[in-house]
């Protein structure tokens, strides 16, 4: 947070000193205003990519949010019905496979959690999830109760693996279509500050006001964008609350 403020009183700072600096030396240039319409029109232009380029960001982290929290609730929900089907399952399997359920979202939440803000994973969650795949193919296929209970199993296993895979990958974060997303409205906010002072505001104190509102503004979206390009970590950053509460859910299943 105090980053965030550092960076926004920076940039108005630099700004205001640029505007009355840069707008003194031009300042002779402002009586010829024959060029007004066409400095008018590239500031549109300007102005138009940086909100375009800001727009597809935030859909796309929104939708990489979005999906990420999705995918740990379907994640969360597999796991209980994996625990469901251990109901019919042979002694001492049963037992052994319900204590890595139980331990696998305690794991998820506690460790692997913290590690995804920095892309990573977490070593005891994949032995976990290794040795749960281990267990259940080693159940017996007869009878068809637990045949059925050892394919649905693993059948939820297979999706539990790909969810898992899906969340390290958004752990990587953004994809190379959000970093260029991400380039182009940094880049589009600072033509917004430069442009101005390119084609010769002065540095009447209006002038360095407007300027110095329009830098913070822009540099608080800045802040804002670079803070959500991951999933796992930043202001929006998804909690692990659908594998907090499954610790609960799997105490009350008999």
């Amino acid at each position: 947070m105090w980053t965030a403020v550092v960076i926004v009183l920076a940039s108005v700072v630099v700004t205001a000193v640029a505007c009355v600096l840069f707008g003194r030396s031009r300042a002779d240039e402002q009586a010829d205003d024959r060029d007004a319409d066409s400095r008018g029109f590239l500031g549109a232009v300007i102005s138009g990519l940086f909100i375009v380029a800001l727009a597809f960001y935030m859909v796309i982290v929104w939708e990489e949010s979005g999906a990420a929290e999705d995918n740990a609730a379907r994640e969360a929900a597999a796991v209980a019905d994996v625990y469901w089907q251990t109901s019919v399952m042979p002694q001492p399997q049963r037992d052994h496979i319900r204590g890595l359920l139980v331990s696998y979202p305690e794991l998820v939440a506690d460790k692997e959690w913290p590690r995804l803000a920095a892309g990573e994973s977490d070593a005891g969650t994949t032995s976990v999830l290794n040795s749960l795949h281990t267990e259940i193919l080693s159940l017996p296929s007869s009878p068809d109760q637990v045949k059925s209970a050892r394919e649905r199993a693993l059948e939820r296993l297979r999706e539990i693996t790909d969810l898992r895979r899906d969340r390290l990958d958004s752990a990587g974060g953004l994809d190379n279509t959000g970093k260029l997303m991400l380039v182009g409205t940094i880049v589009g906010a600072v033509g917004m500050v430069v442009f101005p002072m390119l084609v010769g505001f002065t540095a009447r104190r209006r002038h360095v006001l407007q300027m110095g509102v329009t830098a913070a503004v822009l540099a608080f979206v800045c802040v804002l964008c670079v803070g959500m390009r991951q999933p796992f970590s930043g202001w929006l950053r998804v909690e692990p609350e659908s594998f907090t509460s499954l610790t609960e859910e799997l105490g009350g299943i008999p």
